[in-house]
C-alpha cells in the first residue's frame, strides 16, 4: 500500500510489480491487507485481553486481518479509482522466496477476542490516498 499510495503522490515514478506468472486468478501476487484501524484495534483488543486477566498465558499470537487475499493488480485498480489516478507500474521477476498467495485465519481472534477487520479494501484505500495526498512526504514531513 505505501508503494502504490507514493507512485499516486508523485514519489515514485512507477510502482514494481514483482511477478506476473503465479498460479493466481491474474498472475500476480495474492496477499491480505488489512486497515490500519483494524489492525490498531485488534492490538488494543488482544492486550486488553491479555492485561485484563482473561488471558493464563504471558503470551498468545493471534492472525489479524481479513482473511481474504487480494491481488497486486486488483489492489493498482482499486487504489487507482480511490484516488482517481492512473497507477503506472512496470512488471519485473520475482522476488526470490516470493509465494503467489498469502493470507490468514483470523478465527481465533474472532473466537477468543470478539474481534474481525471492519473495513475492506475500498475504505482501506480511500483513507490511503486520503492521509498521503494530505502528507506527501509521509512522515518525514510530520516529524522533521
Amino acid at each position: 500500500m505505501p508503494y502504490i499510495s507514493q507512485v499516486a503522490v508523485g514519489r515514485r515514478k512507477k510502482l514494481m510489480v514483482f511477478g506476473d506468472d503465479y498460479d493466481t486468478k491474474d498472475g500476480s501476487g495474492v496477499r491480505d491487507y488489512i486497515h490500519i484501524m483494524d489492525l490498531a484495534e485488534g492490538h488494543v483488543t488482544a492486550l486488553d485481553k491479555l492485561l485484563g486477566g482473561k488471558s493464563q498465558a504471558g503470551f498468545k499470537a493471534y492472525n489479524l486481518g481479513t482473511g481474504t487475499g487480494y491481488s497486486v493488480f486488483e489492489m493498482v485498480k482499486a487504489f487507482s479509482e480511490a484516488c482517481k489516478k492512473n497507477i503506472p507500474y512496470e512488471v519485473v521477476g520475482r522476488r526470490e522466496g516470493d509465494i503467489a498467495s498469502s493470507y490468514c485465519d483470523a478465527s481465533l481472534a474472532k473466537k477468543e477476542l470478539a474481534w474481525e477487520a471492519k473495513y475492506g479494501l475500498d475504505k482501506m484505500c480511500e483513507d490511503t490516498w486520503r492521509w498521503q495526498s494530505k502528507n506527501p512526504l509521509g512522515y518525514r514531513k510530520i516529524f522533521y
